[in-house]
């Protein structure tokens, strides 16, 4: 599943890339996270709650920043396991001047689902997927605007 769009700020390009390197500002955009535990400036895990349809419960998530380019260009890697199932995520982030300053942030987003969720839940990802990725770029606007 690919995802992508792009949305303005009115934070500056250091400062957006300043919280989205930053771990334990980045989890807070994420929808139900709990015990988010950073290991070095780069790598973090957390666990969150998921749920497609009947099958909900807690996945661990281990993140990793694995590309910078400072005030230009954030990649993050996620890979969780859980609830009978496993998630790869990658996420992209390019920051470039917004026209009327601020900053105009071009994401794109990968998932790959394998497992239970994805057999029972096959019909009806693509809409929760996306839900959860637009309360995400939601969450995202608000603590930078």
């Amino acid at each position: 599943m690919n995802y992508n769009g792009t949305f303005e700020v009115k934070s500056s390009r250091d400062q957006v890339y300043a919280f989205a390197i930053d771990p334990v500002k980045v989890t807070t955009i994420f929808p139900d996270v709990q015990d988010v535990k950073v290991i070095d400036a780069n790598n973090f895990s957390l666990k969150a709650r998921v749920g497609i349809g009947f099958v909900k419960g807690m996945m661990d998530i281990k993140c990793v920043i694995a590309e910078k380019k400072p005030s230009a260009y954030v990649k993050l890697k996620a890979n969780g396991i859980g609830l009978s199932s496993a998630v790869e995520l990658e996420s992209s982030f390019t920051l470039e001047d917004a026209p009327n300053g601020g900053t105009l942030v071009r994401w794109t987003a990968e998932a790959k689902i394998s497992g239970l969720i994805a057999r029972v839940g096959s019909r009806i990802m693509d809409s929760v997927a996306s839900k959860y990725i637009n309360q995400i770029i939601e969450s995202l606007k608000e603590k930078l605007s």
